[in-house]
């Protein structure tokens, strides 16, 4: 098959999961034989989508990556306000929720015209992200001049009720979530699904980490540590996992360490049990996993967990958001954790996975049982198969009972 892909942003460079999670689709499936392109800004930053990479196409691991220019970086004094405006009322008119999308960014003016121009050659696009005008602007288009698929990574959030993003998902010709929460979540809040499934995301079943390298490079010795990996953002649930960390050693002395392994978009406090590394790349992160005793996932906002379920390759127990319905899920689902809610349980169960090898173990491995059994990469990839062809077969059947019934019938 010869498929696009359109999200945000793109590269080896850039954190974001639902980022990360389009560049490992894009490049399994060229290693498959597909003819796979990306189109995307040039942005690194989510937070001023400033133009940092060349525009212009280049290849990276088998993806041609088309980049283009974004309007302008965002402005926090344009979007702030207009951003608490839309959060307070959530009914604001159309042109206003456009308006806010751009402010948003990243604007890219030339999307429209080269998918206009360049859809001909692909027999199927798909697009990352329903949250930006990436999307939010591009699929409509290419729904005009061939088959779409739109991965939501969606999760509960106020932006989502807004009436801008209805029109994304009714021109959508297939949708395909990673987790039963996504999809119910995306089912319920628009009433209106087009082909839609849970694919899931490809990991890798056999991470090669050495937690001793990563170790003696950060002065841990043989001390335990928890690990976070993700980017330290408020709404990821850094914040408060730094609180409940340091109250949790106040009140359980003991030579327990936390480690964040992420980009840091705000600052946390230096503390002596917590070691920030910032952006790693890939092997130091699997380093960093294999030395670790458990994982813990704060988050609130999850469409899929990676970094859990790359924790649970190496058999590392997890204690996640209990908020987070997606993470709540994934975690009951594989028996690999304990879910938590507020200080006092976060607190009891890290205790408990502490002082208890064998549980740890046992929801360790059930862990990586459940990543083996769901999240196999040719697994996924035949499902997205199946599923896109399925997509362009429905849709060019469509195009061509719409072509019978507008013909004129009858004698000439």
């Amino acid at each position: 098959m010869r498929l696009l892909f359109c999200v945000q942003r793109y590269g080896e460079e850039v954190a974001g999961g639902s980022e990360a999670a389009c560049r490992q689709v894009a490049e399994h499936l060229a290693a498959r034989g597909h003819l796979v392109e990306v189109v995307t800004s040039r942005a690194k930053s989510y937070v001023d989508w400033a133009d940092h990479y060349p525009a212009g196409p280049t290849t990276l691991n088998g993806v041609v990556v088309h980049r283009l220019s974004v309007r302008q970086p965002r402005d926090p004094k344009q979007f702030g306000p207009l951003h608490g405006r839309i959060l307070r009322t959530r009914r604001a008119p159309l042109f206003v929720q456009r308006d806010w999308l751009r402010l948003q960014g990243p604007d890219v003016p030339g999307l429209p015209l080269w998918l206009d121009a360049n859809a001909e050659r692909f027999d199927l696009a798909n697009f990352f992200t329903y949250l930006y005008p990436t999307t939010a602007f591009g699929l409509p288009v290419a729904a005009r001049r061939l088959p779409t698929i739109l991965f939501p990574t969606a999760h509960e959030e106020p932006m989502m009720e807004l009436r801008v993003f209805d029109e994304l998902v009714r021109a959508a010709d297939g949708l395909l979530c990673l987790t039963p929460e996504e999809l119910e979540l995306v089912a319920q809040r628009f009433r209106f699904t087009p082909r839609a499934e849970v694919i899931g995301l490809g990991v890798d079943q056999n991470p090669v980490g050495d937690g001793r390298r990563f170790r003696d490079a950060h002065g841990l010795g043989d001390e335990p540590y928890v690990i976070f990996v993700g980017r330290i953002d408020p709404g990821k649930g850094s914040d408060e996992l730094h609180r409940y960390f340091i109250e949790h050693k106040r009140r359980h002395p003991s030579n327990l360490r936390l480690v964040v392994v992420g980009e840091p978009v705000t600052q946390l406090p230096p503390h002596d049990d917590v070691i920030l590394t910032g952006f790693v790349d890939e092997q130091t992160k699997l380093d960093a996993l294999a030395g670790a005793t458990l994982l813990v996932q704060p988050s609130y906002f999850e469409s899929f967990s990676l970094a859990l379920c790359e924790g649970w390759t190496f058999g590392l127990p997890a204690l996640v958001q209990r908020q987070c319905k997606v993470l709540d899920g994934q975690v009951r689902r594989a028996g690999g954790g304990l879910p938590y809610s507020g200080f006092a349980e976060f607190s009891e169960a890290l205790a408990l996975l502490l002082r208890e090898p064998g549980l740890r173990a046992q929801m360790g491995e059930g862990g990586r049982k459940y990543v083996r059994t769901h999240y196999a990469w040719d697994s996924v990839m035949n499902n997205y198969e199946r599923f896109a062809r399925g997509v362009i077969d429905a849709t060019s059947y469509a195009a061509e009972q719409s072509r019978t019934r507008s013909s004129p019938t009858g004698p000439d």
